[in-house]
C-alpha cells in the first residue's frame, strides 16, 4: 500500500470534522471521496498532505509514519523526516494556486529547485518534458492570467509532478471547466495512474467519478463508507 490511513480524527475548537477514519490507496489506484459541502472531504486531504494537523489516527506513506497516535496524543514526523514524507505526496488545489508573478515554468521549478533536487539545468529540462506530456508546450514563458482554466490546471498537475510524488491529490479538479476539457484531464489522471500513481479525488461531479473512480469512498456525519467499481 502506499497510503495508510487509520482511526483520523480532526476537529475545529469543539466541532468534529470526522473520526475513526481509516482507508487504503495502492499503487495505481484511483480513488474517489465523495460528500456534501462541509462533510470534510477537503480537510481530510489537507490533513494526508499536513497542511492541516489531525487529531488522532495515523497517516503512513510509503511506509513512512507521517503522524502516529502514542498515549491518547497524535505525534509528526521529526522536520527533516517530514521533507522527506511531503515530497511523496502531492495536491493539485481547486484554485490551482499558481504563482501569479511566475511564468509557467518558473512555477515548475520553483519547488525542487529550493529543495536541490537536482542541477537547474536537469530540473528545466524535466520540467520542459511535463509540459510537452500535458500538451502545454509554448507556454513556458507564460503568466498564469494569460491561461484559460484547463490550462491552469494542467500546469497546477505538471507542477506537482515536479518531485516525482507516489501519491497525487486533487481537490475539485473538473470543477468550472467544459467537456472538453474535463475529458483531458481525465485522461491525463488515467495517465498518471498507469504510471504508477496513487490518485486520490475529491469531487461532487458524479459523472466524473462514474468515469474515472475504480474505488468510491463516501464521507458522511463524520464516518466513510466504501464502494468497488
Amino acid at each position: 500500500m502506499v497510503l495508510k490511513v487509520k482511526d483520523l480524527g480532526k476537529s475545529f475548537g469543539k466541532t468534529s470534522i470526522f473520526k475513526q477514519v481509516s482507508f487504503d490507496v495502492d499503487k495505481g489506484e484511483i480513488v474517489c471521496i465523495k460528500g456534501k459541502s462541509g462533510e470534510g472531504k477537503t480537510t481530510l486531504l489537507r490533513c494526508i498532505n499536513d497542511l492541516e494537523k489531525a487529531d488522532a489516527g495515523s497517516i503512513e506513506i510509503n511506509g513512512l509514519i507521517m503522524c502516529k497516535e502514542e498515549n491518547g496524543h497524535i505525534k509528526y514526523a521529526a522536520k527533516d523526516e517530514m521533507l522527506s514524507i511531503r515530497q511523496e505526496i502531492g495536491l493539485v488545489f481547486q484554485s490551482y494556486n499558481l504563482f501569479p508573478h511566475m511564468t509557467v515554468k518558473e512555477n515548475l521549478m520553483e519547488a525542487p529547485l529550493f529543495l536541490k533536487k537536482m542541477p537547474k539545468n536537469q530540473i528545466e529540462q524535466s520540467a520542459m518534458e511535463l509540459l510537452n506530456q500535458l500538451e502545454l508546450d509554448g507556454k513556458e514563458n507564460s503568466y498564469p492570467y494569460q491561461l484559460s482554466g484547463g490550462q491552469k490546471q494542467r500546469v497546477a498537475i505538471a507542477r506537482a509532478c515536479m518531485l516525482n510524488p507516489s501519491i497525487l491529490c486533487f481537490d475539485e479538479p473538473t470543477s468550472a471547466l467544459d467537456e472538453s476539457t474535463r475529458m483531458q484531464i481525465s485522461k491525463i489522471i488515467r495517465q498518471l495512474s498507469a504510471q504508477g500513481i496513487a490518485i486520490i479525488i475529491v469531487t461532487h461531479d458524479n459523472a466524473f467519478v462514474d468515469e474515472i473512480a475504480q474505488r468510491v469512498i463516501t464521507l458522511s456525519k463524520g464516518s466513510i463508507s466504501e464502494k468497488l467499481i
